[in-house]
């Protein structure tokens, strides 16, 4: 008889016991697959390791409780690695997230179904204590990465090594793709593609046919036979940051990876970021420029517009420039108006009470949108409805828009441009999330844009992703303002990484011209927007260090965010003062609050969103406290942990 240790491939709360026992008459090797019953439900789980019954029965006596007999052997052949093993391992500490659901992250879409099988074959060990390559930051314009990095890629192939390639999108995926293609063996990876080529990947990465792997974050959990070099692209971006358990960063996971495999990793980045120009500074991170200066861009004052009669959306400077590019004489232009804000215009406001028109299951503003009539619409949970004619709160008639103009607004006013000046019509075309709905719709708009004629591509952070393989003529940035007007920490560093992604679409030989790109602005001496202007973020790195240090925000601390949700909002707020309550006692107890700050519990930014109120706590942990397990242990399993989040608010 023997004692199971397995490892239940789903959600347990992370401060429940990750391992369960169970006994069989067999041993089974470590990565077999079993069935076990887990309450009334059969699960799947993998056997950790085996102990003869003879070991354990003095700590059985001692324990007092009676072990289960698994239900089933699905697997007696070891379908889980020890590198599997490890990086669930790592997932799960470093982001406090369940160790089950942290292996079924790890293991393959097909695992366990028919016909893909996923013996484990010998495999290089990696390294327990990890041994750290200084990690390279390379900045780089998007025109400018595959030269930039084809060096070091060719450097690790030729060593008979392989190479992860790491996007952020798939769009991103073909451009690199085709590329690479013609010279090395290269595959693609990312979450839509079907099993069955999923695993004829998984087959050439294992064997060590394939030596550039190239895709999304999933990419990182395959079997690598000989991985040298890890290259993590357009690295600050955003979709980066898993949304789903475990809530793992994606160039955190690929460094530890790398340092795993002792692989060196390279960082892309159009801009340093201030967390990895810290590690710069303090030398943990090597640093590859190969960015040169640019010239400042051109700021208009729209404050100054409307005092000199101009109440338009687009600045006359704008207006004019557009005109030129549009002349039937010129040929082939092409031009980006680039919004961060889709619909038609801000929010419906009541003049008599101020009220601004909410939805109910968020708590928050309509936006106004247009289709055939103007509609409101929530952007958190797609809820709409029609205009009212009064107002919901003082029953009052004299409801007005206010607030920035978005995609569908800013057509309006680009047509009757075109019109009031009597040229010939110019095919305008809206990129957002209201007018593509899919890949195809996507592809179908971005593909008009290549076309050899003049033509207007009104977009929002969805032209992020072509940046690789499309061009303009001249870039015009709207409501700049509305970059950094949410009240995060993060916001002014986001405004700096958007504004140099978009100078990517400019042709090199003008690339950075202030003439090629016009940013708009109702606050033109804003910190912020000056220096995305400049694009000198060095001194802007210092000074930000400098206030997140006396704040303790990263790289001085790393966050925890703890979130409950209830459809009540004095339940909600009673639990969190409740956690509130006990995590400050906990740090109290422990002697830690030189180690550990805590924000108190407090309303989301959006307070009530699809029905549910939302709470939040935050915690900042010092960086040398590297197990806080003790500390979130008394968070209950129904809250949301998540470590080192995308935002605060």
């Amino acid at each position: 008889m023997y004692i199971l240790e397995v490892i239940p491939l789903i959600i347990l709360p992370p401060s429940a016991p990750q391992l369960l026992s169970y006994f069989y008459n067999k041993k089974l090797e470590k990565g077999t697959v079993i069935e076990i019953l887990f309450g009334n439900r059969k699960v799947h789980a993998v056997v950790v390791a085996s102990n003869p019954l003879e070991d354990q029965k003095i700590f059985l006596k001692k324990t007092n409780f009676q072990l289960k007999k698994i239900f089933n052997v699905i697997s007696d052949v070891p379908r889980v690695s020890n590198n599997q093993f490890k990086m669930a391992l790592w997932l799960s500490r470093y982001y406090y997230a369940p160790l089950g659901y942290c292996l079924k992250t790890v293991l393959p879409p097909f695992f366990l179904k028919k016909g893909y099988e996923t013996i484990v074959s010998a495999e290089k060990k990696l390294r327990q204590e990890t041994v750290a390559k200084k990690p390279l930051i390379l900045l780089s314009n998007a025109e400018k990465t595959l030269t930039n990095i084809l060096p070091f890629l060719k450097k690790a192939v030729e060593e008979q090594g392989q190479v992860a390639l790491i996007v952020p999108d798939t769009s991103t995926i073909e451009y690199f793709y085709e590329a690479l293609a013609s010279s090395y063996d290269a595959i693609k990876i990312y979450s839509s593609l079907p099993n069955k080529k999923i695993y004829e990947a998984w087959k050439k990465v294992s064997s060590g046919q394939a030596n550039i792997i190239l895709g999304t974050r999933q990419t990182l959990f395959m079997p690598f036979k000989k991985l040298k070099l890890i290259i993590v692209d357009d690295v600050l971006h955003e979709f980066y940051k898993s949304d789903m358990t475990p809530k793992y960063n994606t160039p955190n996971l690929a460094k530890a990876i790398a340092d795993m495999h002792e692989a060196r990793i390279i960082f892309v980045s159009p801009i340093t970021g201030v967390e990895n120009y810290f590690h710069l500074k303090n030398k943990g991170y090597e640093l590859l420029d190969k960015i040169k200066t640019r010239e400042p861009l051109r700021v208009v004052s729209m404050t100054n517009e409307i005092k000199s009669g101009n109440f338009s959306i687009l600045s006359q400077e704008l207006k004019n420039q557009i005109l030129a590019l549009i002349n039937p004489s010129n040929q082939n232009k092409k031009i980006l108006i680039f919004s961060p804000r889709r619909g038609h215009s801000g929010v419906l406001v009541c003049q008599n009470c101020e009220y601004a028109v909410k939805c109910k299951e968020c708590g928050i503003a309509f936006r106004v949108h247009k289709t055939t009539d103007l509609v409101l619409v929530c952007h958190h949970c797609s809820r709409s409805i029609k205009m009212p004619e009064n107002c919901p709160n003082c029953n009052g008639l004299n409801l007005k828009t206010t607030g920035p103009a978005g995609t569908q607004k800013i057509y309006d006013e680009i047509q009757k441009l075109i019109t009031r000046n009597g040229l010939d019509k110019i095919p305008v075309q809206i990129l957002d999330t209201d007018v593509v709905k899919n890949e195809t719709e996507e592809k179908e708009i971005t593909n008009e844009i290549q076309k050899p004629y003049t033509s207007i591509l009104i977009a929002t952070q969805m032209i992020f992703s072509h940046r690789y393989y499309t061009k303009f003529d001249l870039i015009g940035v709207l409501n700049a303002d509305s970059l950094i007007n949410a009240p995060d920490f993060k916001i002014e560093e986001r405004l700096f990484y958007q504004i140099e992604k978009l100078l990517d679409f400019l042709p090199a030989s003008r690339h950075g011209q202030p003439k090629n790109m016009v940013l708009q602005t109702y606050n033109p001496e804003n910190r912020a927007i000056l220096t995305a202007s400049k694009g000198d973020y060095k001194d802007f790195y210092e000074k930000e260090l400098e206030t997140r240090r006396v704040f303790s925000y990263p790289p001085y601390s790393r966050l925890v965010k703890l979130t409950f949700r209830h459809k009540y909002k004095d339940k909600a707020s009673y639990e969190a003062r409740i956690l509130n309550g006990k995590l400050k006692m906990a740090i109290a107890q422990m002697k830690l609050e030189q180690k550990v700050k805590l924000i108190d519990s407090h309303p989301s930014f959006v307070e009530k969103e699809r029905g549910l109120f939302t709470y939040n706590i935050i915690l900042k942990i010092s960086p040398d406290l590297e197990n806080f397990k003790d500390i979130l242990k008394y968070v209950p399993s129904n809250w949301s942990v998540d470590v080192d989040p995308r935002s605060i608010i």
